[in-house]
């Protein structure tokens, strides 16, 4: 079913945080489900609402309506006579759904009902949110499953150092094909996805952290505080995330760390045993439960020629400090966000393994 966008900015800037909706977001909603955004467009003229509502109506399925709505009431509502209490309605045989944000839940609970409503045939979609692995490597892993005969597709969105995988099937297959090929795909993807939903790994980490009443502790070398700027949104998070120290400058490293002047001088600030003593030091300091370390050549230069995007991730607790050595692609921007991801995936993956030891030990006691 093609999809047609109509979003209405009169008197505002589309920019405008109130009233500007993600269209590629909408897009990416609408894909999972088996239907595509025929056609977007953005109006800032009252003048042309009828006019382009009519348009989407006869090149569209459906249309949907966002933005400034109550404009659009004010000029199509007029016209066709719609009640403006309906969120959803028929107009000349064309489902049509009005939303001023058109957020997750209106899209689930209103538009994609309705849509599912006008067609025979409609999907639903699996999400396997990975870190660690390539867009490349999650195909070869998935190669036996990507052609199948039971017609169901097996889509990749990259954004590295994540990649999402989807897996969409229609309301006509088998239920139990359905559910051995998605625990087949969870099996494979399993040291590798963090979630299956469309949540962000730095939600993940901030509910894991406060659901499991633990401390966190911060030393932030090229991420510079970036980690904890991606925390601090949460509410709630307080209880449990209690300092970042922005380390950038080696004497910082040194003096409010202790990092041993004899490995920065001879291992550099860039490896594998500064980033343990940034994390073993703010451990001792601080008395978190958990710690993270970063520490890496950002760019465009480098500590040692050659070696930008070249990142150590230290994560750990009392019991032991794991490293992560990294290499990312991209301009500066792109390796520090690839840094922040990947710390806290592997923070998210340490302490949930942590909890299923306890757990386990709980039961064998």
């Amino acid at each position: 079913m093609k999809v047609g966008i109509l979003q209405v900015s009169v008197g505002e800037c589309i920019s405008d945080a109130n009233n500007y909706v993600d269209m590629q977001r909408v897009s990416y909603i609408l894909g999972k489900y088996g239907y595509f955004v025929n056609a977007a467009i953005c109006l800032s003229d009252e003048n042309d609402i009828n006019g382009t509502f009519s348009y989407l109506r006869g090149i569209c399925d459906a249309v949907l309506v966002c933005g400034k709505i109550e404009s659009f009431y004010n000029v199509a509502g007029t016209k066709y006579e719609i009640d403006r209490k309906l969120s959803a309605f028929l107009l000349d045989g064309v489902p049509c759904a009005v939303s001023e944000t058109c957020d997750d839940e209106f899209i689930a609970d209103s538009l994609i009902p309705m849509l599912n409503s006008r067609c025979k045939t409609f999907y639903a979609t699996n999400v396997f949110r990975t870190i660690g692995k390539t867009e490349q490597q999650l195909r070869s892993a998935l190669k036996d499953y990507i052609k199948n005969r039971n017609k169901i597709s097996v889509k990749f969105v990259s954004r590295p150092p994540e990649c999402t995988v989807l897996v969409r099937y229609s309301n006509k297959t088998q239920k139990d094909t359905v559910q051995n090929f998605l625990s087949e795909i969870t099996d494979i993807l399993h040291d590798c996805t963090y979630s299956y939903s469309d949540v962000d790994i730095s939600e993940k980490v901030a509910d894991l952290l406060i659901k499991r009443e633990k401390t966190l502790g911060l030393a932030e070398s090229f991420t510079g505080g970036h980690i904890a700027a991606t925390l601090v949104g949460f509410a709630g998070i307080s209880s449990s995330f209690k300092e970042s120290v922005v380390c950038y400058d080696n004497k910082v490293k040194h003096k409010r760390l202790n990092v041993s002047q004899y490995i920065l001088d001879n291992h550099g600030a860039v490896s594998v045993e500064t980033a343990y003593e940034m994390a073993a030091n703010l451990l001792l300091d601080g008395q978190y439960d958990y710690v993270v370390a970063t520490t890496g050549n950002a760019g465009p230069a480098s500590e040692k020629p050659g070696e930008t995007g070249v990142c150590y991730i230290a994560v750990g607790n009392k019991e032991n400090i794991d490293i992560y050595p990294c290499r990312f692609e991209g301009d500066r921007q792109t390796v520090i966000n690839s840094g922040v991801k990947t710390a806290l995936y592997h923070l998210y993956d340490r302490i949930s393994k942590d909890f299923v030891k306890a757990d386990m030990t709980e039961t064998t006691d």
